[in-house]
């Protein structure tokens, strides 16, 4: 989903490593053009990744995790991935998920305001900024003075009116395709709609 955002931090950075902390089942590296960084992929969950690898990082991509994390392990999750670079992409969902884990619980355990994810941010990066707001949905954060933060911006602006659009959109095209499929039935079944 961030995929744009994040091919522009790179283009940016220039990084020669890059790793994407908590990273699930994701294929994000065979979607990125990162010029032969070094690409580790690393989620503890995940036999075969589990184990990290990397060091340090010149770029670390952190998506869809920190909400997934305890309130009580957040901080050790940040300070471990402070230990290894000063340059993280967040992305961070702020509304509960909507899987439900078999204890019943939400996937999404510690729900936070944007600003609320920046401060625990803060306190490991001191750069730390928040880039793009969705409302009720996510909120994006750099640690870096990034220079192209205006246009991670405006990507994300651009993703929420498409969303939107394509939310208006459905409706419509349901509403048509209800009268062309009338319509049919009229030409197929004219009795049906004859009226005396």
């Amino acid at each position: 989903m961030h995929k744009a955002a994040i091919q522009a931090c790179i283009v940016e950075l220039e990084p020669a490593s890059i790793v994407e902390y908590g990273c699930g089942r994701s294929r994000l590296c065979d979607d990125l053009d990162y010029a032969g960084a070094s690409y580790t992929r690393y989620d503890p969950a995940i036999p075969g990744i589990d184990e990290l690898t990397a060091n340090e990082a010149e770029l670390i991509i952190n998506t869809d995790v920190l909400e997934h994390i305890p309130l009580p392990d957040v901080d050790n999750v940040l300070a471990s991935i402070a230990s290894l670079g000063d340059k993280v992409f967040f992305n961070i969902c702020t509304r509960p998920a909507s899987e439900v884990l078999p204890n019943g619980s939400n996937a999404h355990c510690t729900l936070l305001t944007a600003n609320e994810w920046l401060d625990r941010v803060l306190a490991h990066f001191p750069n730390a900024q928040l880039i793009h707001v969705n409302p009720k949905e996510s909120c994006l954060i750099l640690t870096w003075h990034s220079k192209v933060a205006g246009i991670i911006h405006d990507l994300e602006e651009l993703k929420m009116q498409l969303r939107h659009y394509k939310m208006k959109s459905r409706s419509v095209f349901r509403k048509l395709e209800k009268r062309i499929r009338i319509a049919k039935d009229k030409i197929v079944n004219p009795e049906k709609y004859h009226r005396p």
